[in-house]
C-alpha cells in the first residue's frame, strides 16, 4: 500500500513526457462557475506566453462575464506539465436584485488575475486554477474568487500555427535587443552626471 503513490507517479511522469504542447486549445470550464475557455500561445512576445478568454456564467447567481488574460507559462517536468500565471480584464452582466434598493447590480468590470497547473496528454489538455477577480466597478462584491478544472480539445499543436523558423528570429532580434539595452544601461552608470557631452 505504501509503494502505491510511487506507481501511481511512475504511469504519470511518462505521460506527461510523451503528451503533446499546443499552440490553440479549446474547452470547457467547470467550478465555482461554468463556462467556455479558449487558448492562444502568442510567441511574438513570448515563447511560453498565452492569450486566454474565457466566457463564464455563475453557479449561484444570475450573473456571468467575459475575461481576456495574458498568462506566462512555465514548464515544470517538460513543456506538457506547466506552471502558469497572469492577469488581465473582465466584463460582465448581473440580474441580480440589490434586496436594500430594490435595483439590479451592475455588471461586474475589473481586474482579474491567475494561476494554477496544466498539463497536455495527447489532444487534451487538463488545468486547475484560482482565478481572484477585483471589481473596480459593479458586482455584488469587491473581490470574487474563482476556482476551476478546465478540460481542452488541442486544435493545434505547436508551431502549427506559427513558423517554427520565424519564431526563432523573433527570439534573436529579441536577445540582440536586450543586449543593446543593457549595453546602454552599464554606459550610462559608467557616466557622470555633469558629462553630458560623452557619449555612449
Amino acid at each position: 500500500m505504501k509503494r502505491l503513490p510511487l506507481y501511481v507517479l511512475s504511469l504519470l511522469l511518462p505521460l506527461g513526457v510523451c503528451a503533446q504542447s499546443y499552440d490553440a486549445a479549446l474547452g470547457l470550464r467547470l467550478g465555482t462557475e461554468w463556462g467556455a475557455t479558449a487558448q492562444l500561445r502568442i510567441p511574438q512576445i513570448h515563447k511560453n506566453f498565452v492569450l486566454e478568454a474565457i466566457i463564464l456564467s455563475s453557479l449561484s447567481k444570475d450573473e456571468g462575464s467575459l475575461s481576456l488574460l495574458g498568462k506566462q507559462h512555465r514548464p515544470l517536468l517538460s513543456r506538457r506539465l506547466n506552471l502558469f500565471y497572469g492577469g488581465g480584464l473582465h466584463a460582465g452582466w448581473n440580474n441580480e436584485i440589490d434586496t436594500e434598493t430594490g435595483q439590479t447590480f451592475n455588471g461586474p468590470k475589473g481586474i482579474t488575475g491567475i494561476v494554477g497547473l496544466e498539463a497536455t496528454i495527447g489532444q487534451v489538455n487538463f488545468s486547475y486554477d484560482f482565478k481572484p477577480a477585483l471589481n473596480v466597478i459593479g458586482g455584488e462584491s469587491l473581490l470574487y474568487t474563482h476556482t476551476a478544472v478546465s478540460v481542452r480539445y488541442v486544435i493545434a499543436k505547436r508551431n502549427r500555427l506559427w513558423n517554427k523558423d520565424k519564431e526563432k528570429k523573433i527570439r534573436k532580434r529579441r536577445k540582440e535587443r536586450q543586449r543593446e539595452r543593457r549595453r546602454e544601461e552599464r554606459a550610462n552608470r559608467d557616466k557622470r552626471w555633469y558629462e553630458v557631452w560623452r557619449r555612449n
